[in-house]
This record gives structure tokens, sequence and C-alpha cells, in this order.
């Protein structure tokens, strides 16, 4: 795909069907899941990452016996301080704005471009996060 949404190329589906978990997650389930990543693991989830970390959850517990031991990846797209409100109102307390995020907007955007092969991105991930197959 390139910039303005234009498929390039078709996506392999069969092996994205074999190899990505999809699942939706309700409003309702994203701040249950912020809640109890926090009072299980003293972990503040932004929303965005939430749905993710409630994703990864339903695979572990739909898939557990299938895959012993899987390693699992669930990114975050934003701060917590991001979305001050919603954390309040979940958690009852004020994410601070990190050191590293304060005056973010002057900073220059930085980002890594990648192939919209599957195959490059599972490549891309485990390169990252340093794990050998």
């Amino acid at each position: 795909m390139d910039e303005k949404g234009n498929i390039l190329k078709p996506a392999d589906m069969e092996t994205m069907r074999k190899e990505i978990w999809s699942v939706s997650i309700t409003d309702e389930q994203t701040r249950k899941t912020i809640k109890e990543a926090y009072d299980t693991y003293a972990v503040v989830l932004e929303p965005h990452g939430a749905v993710g970390w409630a994703g990864l959850m339903d695979y572990l517990k739909s898939e557990s016996s299938a895959i012993p031991d899987p390693l699992c990846v669930s990114l975050e797209t934003a701060h917590p301080a991001k979305f001050p409100q919603e954390i309040m109102k979940i958690l009852s307390i004020d994410p601070e704005l990190p050191k590293s995020l304060q005056g973010i907007e002057e900073k220059p955007e930085l980002f890594e471009e990648i192939s919209n092969n599957y195959g490059d991105f599972k490549k891309y991930l485990l390169k990252k996060f340093n794990y050998e197959l």
C-alpha cells in the first residue's frame, strides 16, 4: 500500500489468517483491561494499548493449550498521559507526562519504513525484539 492507501500488491491472506489473531474489543472491555492491568501488574495502559492487551489475553485464553510458552508482543501506540481524563476516570490517577514527551511538538518525527509484505513485518518484529526462532 502506498501513502495514499492504494493497494499495490494483494495481502497474503492465507498466511495472515494462520498467523494473526483478530478479535473485537468494546469500550467497556477496554476500560476493564486498563483497570485489570493496573491492579494486577501496576502498569498504566492507554486505551489503544489496552485494546491490544485485551486481544492478547483473549488469544492466550483461546490458544493456550495449542502453543506452550508462547512469545507474545503487545504494542502501545501512545502514552497514558495523552488520555488524562479517561485514565483519571478509570484509575483515579493523573498520569504525568514524561520528560521525554514534554515539548514533543517541536521534535523531529522519527519512523521506520517496511514493505507491506507480512513476512517482512514478521522478520522486522523478530529482529527488533532480538528473538530467534
